[in-house]
């Protein structure tokens, strides 16, 4: 990518909504060899082409991650996938985009999920990775720096967490212990009321700055 803002929402629509081939390629494209995948219920660790015994088998991180944007598509194979924003930090080499998506479970008729995540992607500035069959990098040689995904950390809420991960009844029992945890709170601070008092008496009152 050289505009990582701007290109980031067409690189995040192909891999969760092209066909096969485009899925693939932009993978091939976007991706370092060795990037890394931090989900809530899944990892996959950095894995470069050149290790073994990994390399007999011709497999890296980013072979795994195709298998696993392939799951999602078997899954869910009608994504309805939103960009909210995009924030580039230049000296931390992180882009952070704010995303909505709609899957559609077809195991569950009539049911469509509702989740809103924020990825995190560490970008890393540099010539083209390989690519695995793909003939979306093919050029003179000569092409200039780019940045390309080198790790890709995605964050749920623990509602979005539970409506991903138990569809259906996941949203009804996030809100019934969250109900539950907030009665604990109020209990326990009128329980411990003496006990909240003595070990917060030391504490120093924070200085108000003038505006």
């Amino acid at each position: 990518m050289e505009h990582p803002v701007r290109e980031i929402a067409g690189v995040i629509k192909q891999l969760t909504t092209g066909s096969p081939t485009e899925q693939e390629d932009v993978l091939n494209t976007y991706f370092l060899p060795g990037v890394s995948l931090e989900h809530p219920i899944c990892r996959v660790p950095s894995i470069p082409p050149d290790l073994f015994p990994y390399s007999l088998l011709g497999i890296d991180s980013r072979w795994l991650m195709l298998c696993i944007y392939r799951w999602y598509r078997t899954i869910s194979p009608h994504v309805d996938i939103g960009i909210d924003s995009a924030i580039f930090d230049q000296r931390s080499g992180q882009l952070f985009v704010d995303i909505h998506q709609t899957l559609s479970f077809w195991f569950i008729p009539f049911h469509k999920a509702r989740v809103n995540l924020v990825t995190v992607l560490l970008l890393q500035q540099g010539s083209a990775p390989a690519a695995h069959n793909s003939t979306a990098l093919s050029g003179t040689g000569h092409e200039r720096s780019r940045y390309y995904i080198a790790a890709q950390k995605d964050y749920y809420s623990f509602k979005e967490f539970a409506t991903f991960a138990f569809p259906v009844l996941g949203p009804l029992i996030m809100m019934l212990i969250q109900l539950y945890s907030a009665m604990v709170c109020v209990l326990g601070s009128i329980l411990l009321f003496p006990l909240y008092l003595l070990l917060n008496s030391g504490t120093p009152p924070l200085k108000q700055h003038s505006q």
